[in-house]
Order: structure tokens, then sequence, then C-alpha cells
């Protein structure tokens, strides 16, 4: 069967209950942007979907948890999606885990052209253009299973494109054999494409990214289907607030102006890349040399974070700096561990646990007990040897640092 060439935005994860995170203190003049960034981030998917002359918008799932947004929630979809009616945009909404159908409060209507697919049912629409068939989306709202069952999807007999929308996870290759020419997923904030070709599957990501973790450009996909029922996506950023994970180098020769360069310097290619939108950046510095060592001990740290955040934190768009933190270097002099000092005797017993690999940590026992049932649960359990070796390392670093005194690192 041939196809007519369309386009339509898939988008999900949402999430409109939950503000970005992460900071220790957020800044005064970044408080509002914090708290409507969500919002935004949905409102420029909707205007994208107009913008691009789409014909419909597929949503999956984990828009909004109704309970906690309260009313503001499901009145600004309600807004959003009477605005893509007026065009004659329709909406195909699989529900996720935070918004089942039953969710939706009953008070607020939902536009015609909104169809919603029932929660543990896959059923089957045919979208129109002029009367012509274009796609058939098929989806199911997710029930309390994590996993999608594949098997209850089929494609078009008469080879119709098939558009599949479903929250959850499932295995890549079980995807594939389905027949489905486009897995529309929802379930993961960041952007994921599980395969291209000739099928394809992906997880546009949240519009938005909520903490440090979630960084770089997220957004909505615009997914563009040839003549040939060739689909083609292309990312299109909504982030109202961007997280950026930034690393510098220093050497030998590095010193604190020469730090200070570096920064500006990557800071100017930043603002250049990422116009009009504000940056939340977490630096990291690495490499040989005093600096690493200066940064973690006194007060150089924080001078150079104040500098970067009364320089570019305000903006507009603001530049803010979220943290500076130094990267402990994967060995240290050898000359170090065979001095008769306390730091060398420190050093020595971290290097036994460094290469006896079996030999337990037992972290429990330092730390008090209500701690390990709480909040530093996760820190205590370490799983896995690259996790104990980046503990291993930075407690030696940790060592160095409180036991060099004035002497620094010689």
């Amino acid at each position: 069967m041939s196809n007519r060439p369309f386009r339509f935005v898939h988008a999900g994860d949402f999430h409109l209950e939950l503000p970005p995170q992460g900071l220790a203190e957020i800044p005064d003049h970044l408080r509002e942007l914090f708290v409507e960034a969500a919002y935004a981030a949905a409102e420029r998917t909707f205007k994208t979907v107009l913008a691009e002359e789409a014909d419909f918008l597929v949503l999956a799932g984990d828009l909004l948890h109704p309970g906690q947004t309260g009313p503001r929630g499901p009145l600004f979809l309600q807004e959003q999606f009477r605005r893509l009616a007026e065009r004659d945009v329709d909406v195909y909404w699989a529900g996720g885990r935070v918004d089942p159908p039953d969710a939706w409060p009953a008070a607020i209507a939902l536009p015609e052209n909104v169809h919603v697919f029932p929660q543990g049912v896959v059923e089957q629409l045919t979208h129109q253009r002029d009367d012509v068939p274009l796609a058939q989306v098929i989806g199911v709202s997710r029930d309390r299973r994590r996993t999608i069952r594949t098997a209850d999807f089929a494609p078009d007999p008469g080879g119709l494109f098939s558009i599949a929308v479903v929250h959850g996870n499932a295995d890549p290759a079980t995807l594939q054999s389905r027949g489905i020419h486009y897995w529309a997923l929802g379930g993961r904030h960041g952007r994921n494409t599980l395969f291209s070709s000739p099928q394809v599957a992906h997880y546009p990501g949240s519009p938005q990214g909520r903490r440090a973790e979630e960084h770089g450009a997220h957004g909505c996909t615009l997914v563009q289907v040839d003549g040939q029922g060739n689909p083609h996506t292309s990312l299109v950023p909504t982030d109202a607030i961007r997280w950026l994970n930034e690393r510098v180098v220093v050497d030998e020769e590095t010193g604190r102006d020469d730090l200070e360069t570096l920064l500006r310097e990557r800071m100017h290619t930043l603002l250049e890349n990422c116009p009009r939108i504000d940056l939340l950046i977490s630096w990291t510095i690495a490499g040989t040399g005093p600096m690493p060592g200066r940064l973690r001990r006194g007060t150089l740290g924080d001078e150079m974070l104040g500098w970067l955040r009364s320089e570019y934190g305000y903006g507009p768009p603001a530049a803010w700096s979220a943290s500076l933190d130094v990267e402990p270097s994967a060995a240290m002099p050898p000359e170090w561990y065979e001095q008769e000092t306390i730091r060398g005797d420190y050093l020595r017993a971290i290097r036994q646990f460094q290469v006896n690999s079996d030999e337990p940590l037992d972290l429990e026992a330092y730390v008090a007990e209500a701690h390990v049932a709480g909040t530093l649960g996760p820190a205590v359990a370490v799983a896995g040897q690259t996790d104990r070796q980046r503990v291993l390392r930075e407690a030696a670093w940790l060592g160095v640092d409180l036991l060099s005194g004035e002497e620094g690192q010689s």
C-alpha cells in the first residue's frame, strides 16, 4: 500500500507535578523559572505541533499526576488541547504510571480531538486526512505491569503506516519482531532510540530536564514519514532550563588566572551554543599539577564558584554555576606510599582494599544506624568493582587533603 507523506509530534513524560530539583539553594532570580519550567516546556511542545503543522500529536504517558498538580495541571492541558482542536489537530494519549485514564478529573472535560487509550486493552484507531487514511495508531494506557505486552500489537494488514503508543519497557528485539513501523514509547526522562532501521522504537524523553543527571537538551520529537513509509526523527528542544555537565582539564602549569581563562572561554562557548535559554552548569576540574589540590582545600574553590556566578549567573539568559568539583586522579605519587607518616599509613591501608578486591569495606560500621536506613543507605551500599574503586579513590584523596596540613601535596 502506498503512503502519503505526513508528520506528527511524539512527546511524553511532562511530569507537570515535578519542578526541577537538585540545587542546595535556588537563587532568588531563578525561583519563578524553576516553578514554571515544566509547564513552559510542555507549552512549547504544543506550540511545536502548530509551528511544524503536524497532522497529529502522540503522547506516551506520565503527563501529570492530577492529585499533585491540583486543578492547574488538568486545566492547563485542557487549554492546550483546545488550541490544537481549533486547528483540527488530533491527540492520541496513552496513559502512563501517574496518569491512568481514571485519574483525570471528571469535572474537566477533554475536547473531542483527544483520544485516550483504555487501560490494559489495546485499541486501534485510523488517522485520516481529507478522508484518506494516513496511519493506524495502536495504543494502550499502562496497567500495573512495567513491561509492554508486545504480542497485543500488530501492524495494519493492508500496509498502512502503523504507530504503537505505549508507556513502559520492552526488549528491543521483541518490539522489532512485531513489524510496527514506529513505536512511540514513554517512561524514560532521557531521549533514547532503541532501533532505527527499518522500523523505529523511540523514547522522546521529558521536555524538561529536572536534575544534573538529566543534562543536555530536552524536548519533543518531530517524526516525518516520507512517501515510502520511512520515518525520520529529529529533536525539537523545548526545555526552559538546561542542565550541563562541563569538564575542564588543567596541567602542571595552570595557575588561578589560567583557570579563570579556561572557564571564561568555555562559558562563552556554552552561551553561544545555547542562546536564549537559562543554564545550570556543574563544573568538574580534572588533571594534574597543584591546582586540583588547591581547589579541594582552602577557599579557592568557593572563590571560583562565586566569581562564575557573579560574572555569568544573572543573565539574561542566566548561566548559573550549580557546583564546582574536583575529579580525583586515578594515581598518586608513588613516594607518598613509602613515607613514614600518618598520611603514608593511611594510603597503604587504602591500597590494601584496592588491591584485594574481595576484602569487604564494611562501611556500615562507620555510619550511624539511622543514617544507613535513611539517605546515606545508597552511599554505603557499594555495588560492583567500579563503585568500589571510585569510593576508595575519593577516600584516598580526602585523606590526603585532611592529613597533608600546610605541606600541600608535596
